[in-house]
């Protein structure tokens, strides 16, 4: 193993930890509690909800809508505002912890990216906050149609969330996994790569496979 200086390295791991075991208390909240009786309202449907965020226009944005009943569009502003809003921040602290430790096990020419790229996933959480408030407004006054611009706001928000959670975020942790692994091969930082590519692999193929899908 190659040694580097990082000024405080412990206190930072004990940092981005927290902040990783954060993210997956919040994920099971927001998946196991908050989102799972109205994710069974909406049932197989989830996917669809993807086409929501990337309609763009007030048309497609009503088509998709109006393909559920009410009880559904009920569900949908529900799983929108406050559990996607829970399930971003969840995602965003639980990736950009585990970056974050993975960041500190890089040499010092990775770690001038890395301490960049590392907090994509909380921009992305960010967006995503964003995206679900415009999103909440068209579900809760539909078959009211909102601001022409609210659509394409949220696609947008959307195409810049999925470039930071689904593109940078997972490119840096499959990349600097097989980085750091040529330099430490610790059973803990052997775990953290474990997780990151998982997680990578699992926030890349998401959207790239309901994406395309709704075009």
């Amino acid at each position: 193993m190659t040694a580097w200086p990082v000024r405080d390295n412990a206190r930072a791991a004990w940092i981005f930890g927290l902040m990783a075991l954060a993210g997956f208390l919040l994920f099971g909240l927001a998946t196991g509690v908050v989102m799972a009786p109205h994710a069974a309202v909406i049932g197989d449907r989830l996917g669809e909800m993807t086409c929501l965020q990337v309609a763009f226009t007030t048309p497609r944005m009503m088509a998709v809508l109006g393909s559920f009943s009410p009880d559904e569009r009920a569900a949908i502003a529900s799983l929108l505002v406050p559990g996607d809003m829970i399930f971003a921040w969840a995602y965003g602290l639980l990736l950009a912890g585990l970056l974050g430790l993975l960041t500190l096990r890089l040499p010092p020419d990775w770690q001038r990216w890395g301490w960049i790229l590392m907090w994509a996933p909380l921009v992305a959480s960010g967006l995503d906050s964003l995206e679900n408030l415009a999103l909440y407004h068209l579900a809760s006054i539909f078959p009211a149609r909102g601001p022409g611009w609210l659509p394409l706001a949220a696609g947008l928000l959307a195409s810049l969330k999925y470039l930071c959670l689904s593109i940078a975020a997972p490119a840096y942790g499959i990349a600097g996994s097989a980085k750091a692994i040529t330099i430490d091969r610790r059973p803990g930082a052997l775990l953290i790569y474990a997780l990151v590519v998982l997680n990578a692999i699992a926030f890349f193929l998401r959207p790239a496979q309901q994406i395309p899908a709704c075009f």
